[in-house]
């Protein structure tokens, strides 16, 4: 096999969902646990217990090979978040990605993606966020501080989100750009972009009903 061949991009972001419990196709619903200190009155019940959607949610990322871009995601990843839009001094959110349910869209890639090179996913089979505080940007856009820890390192990381709740639904959507070597994702040969970009971005995209 060429050293192209063996060449895989990982990710994160993982992100790193920000925002949600996403399951195997096979398995029970995911779930999201939206919380509040706040009195809850007709116009929050939205912000209660939620049930993701999974046909309408993804952590998606998108890199380069060769100069050619490519998109992959992760197919299992958990969240338990608290966050009232009122309140967001007590939000909080704790996300789980499931390395191994990493598709690149290439069977080389994801052979070569569990190795010690790229996620080394027998030593670290996950990578977590966990978010240490929230600030709002605009109308109905936050941004969520805190730190992704990933292959036995931990970097802090900001991701800016829109949160739309009406009714009974809750749309969230964010966006992040990553520099997979600070990770040490992609070591040796592959450290730099002359092969693989080093830059990743992870686009999550959550959509969560009333429970």
């Amino acid at each position: 096999m060429s050293m192209i061949k063996i060449l895989a991009l990982p990710l994160f972001t993982a992100t790193l969902s920000f925002a949600a419990c996403s399951q195997a196709q096979d398995s029970a619903p995911n779930k999201v646990e939206l919380t509040s200190s706040a009195p809850v009155t007709n116009a929050q019940t939205s912000a209660s217990n939620w049930t993701v959607i999974d046909a309408e949610s993804h952590v998606k990322f998108t890199a380069a090979q060769e100069g050619n871009e490519f998109t992959g995601q992760f197919n299992k990843f958990t969240a338990v978040i608290n966050f009232d839009p009122s309140n967001i001094e007590d939000a909080s959110v704790t996300a789980r990605i499931d390395i191994s349910s990493v598709d690149a869209g290439d069977k080389d890639r994801n052979g070569a993606l569990p190795g010690k090179e790229w996620f080394f996913i027998k030593k670290f089979p996950e990578a977590v966020f966990q978010s240490s505080s929230f600030s709002k940007t605009g109308e109905n856009t936050y941004a969520a501080a805190g730190t992704l820890s990933m292959k036995g390192v931990s970097q802090p990381l900001t991701l800016p989100f829109t949160l739309d709740i009406e009714s009974s639904t809750a749309d969230m959507s964010g966006m992040v750009t990553l520099d997979r070597t600070l990770w040490e994702l992609g070591s040796g040969a592959w450290s730099t972009d002359e092969w693989v970009s080093t830059s990743v971005t992870v686009d999550i995209k959550i959509k969560a009903a009333a429970k």
